[in-house]
């Protein structure tokens, strides 16, 4: 008695899961994925990193336009990769809201719990205040997880600069560049 296959075409079971395990490689391998940022190095002296931040902030009117790229649409925005600004930070975009809105965003994990993301939102803070001067007004208060927000504002200007430490699903800093009206919202 012979056994018939209940294979596609008559292949035999072994050229079946040859040719699954073949497409499943070639798929995997093929898929779009975001290509990942490298980290902006500790070492970057702090006028460079002033000077990209007043690019940023002077970018803002033009939506940020010279630093996106690799332009992804979402149901609720569009957002690109960014340029990395800060020491530490490893996923910077802009983002682009339905109502013409734009705003840098960056954000670093912190390997060290909320202590680590309390020391990164500290030593950010440090940097903006120092990069920013006096013509920059800083509003301090407390986030709903225990961590801490840092708000920037210029009198006659539509930008804000924030910073912020939080606990999500994990403990993370991240920085604004943006409309004010988009950080009308509690944060976390």
């Amino acid at each position: 008695m012979k056994i018939k296959s209940s294979s596609p075409a008559g292949f035999t079971p072994s050229v079946v899961l040859i040719l699954t395990y073949a497409i499943t490689v070639l798929s995997t391998s093929c898929s779009v994925s975001k290509p990942k940022q490298e980290a902006k190095s500790e070492a970057v002296p702090e006028q460079e990193i002033c000077a990209q931040l007043q690019g940023l902030i002077d970018a803002h009117p033009d939506k940020f336009a010279r630093y996106r790229q690799n332009k992804r649409v979402t149901r609720r925005m569009t957002l690109w990769d960014a340029t990395i600004l800060f020491p530490g930070a490893n996923n910077c975009q802009v983002w682009e809201w339905g109502a013409g809105l734009s705003n840098y965003y960056c954000e670093w994990k912190s390997h060290d719990g909320m202590k680590g993301a309390q020391a990164d939102f500290h030593k950010g803070e440090g940097i903006l205040e120092r990069c920013l001067g006096t013509q920059w007004t800083a509003r301090t208060n407390t986030t709903t997880s225990g961590g801490e927000h840092t708000r920037f504002s210029k009198e006659g200007s539509k930008t804000i600069v924030s910073i912020r430490y939080f606990k999500d699903q994990y403990w993370q800093t991240v920085l604004y560049i943006g409309d004010k009206s988009n950080l009308n919202t509690p944060v976390q």
